[in-house]
């Protein structure tokens, strides 16, 4: 396959799980009273467009040069954390990014194992993700 289609081909699938999780991110927020401070839809598009490039490009290096090495992928990940910490530095915690990143690695692999025919690790992911987001719901009502 052409690198450069399969490099598009990444730079999708990261633009839509990192999209998908903003938004999500965002009624998860308003559910448990968390006000996400997020910016106009166009500049949320631009950042994510920026970050899952980022996203995108270090998983093309790794795949095309070093397969073996997938637990390179944090430093891909860790500069899209950064890039969303400094786009929403004054609005978002630690917290906020981190719960980003996990809204996207879940949305990823729920799609992975869909796309691929396993139904039931989605749906142990699916609600293991549940729990995790209720029990963290539970502990931010409370503070």
């Amino acid at each position: 396959m052409h690198a450069v289609i399969q490099l598009a081909e990444y730079w999708a699938v990261a633009f839509v799980t990192l999209g998908l999780a903003v938004v999500l991110l965002n009624i998860y927020s308003g559910l448990i009273g968390n006000d996400l401070e997020l910016l106009t839809a166009g500049k949320e598009a631009a950042i994510a467009a920026f970050a899952s490039l980022v996203e995108a490009t270090g998983l093309w290096l790794i795949t095309s040069y070093v397969p073996s090495a997938m637990r390179a992928m944090i430093f891909p990940v860790f500069v899209a954390a950064v890039i969303y910490k400094i786009a929403h530095f004054q609005d978002w915690s630690r917290y906020d990014v981190f719960m980003l990143l996990i809204f996207q690695a879940a949305i990823t692999f729920i799609g992975i194992s869909l796309v691929y025919g396993h139904f039931q690790s989605a749906i142990v992911i699916l609600a293991a993700f549940a729990f995790f987001l209720v029990v963290i719901g539970s502990f931010l009502k409370d503070l």
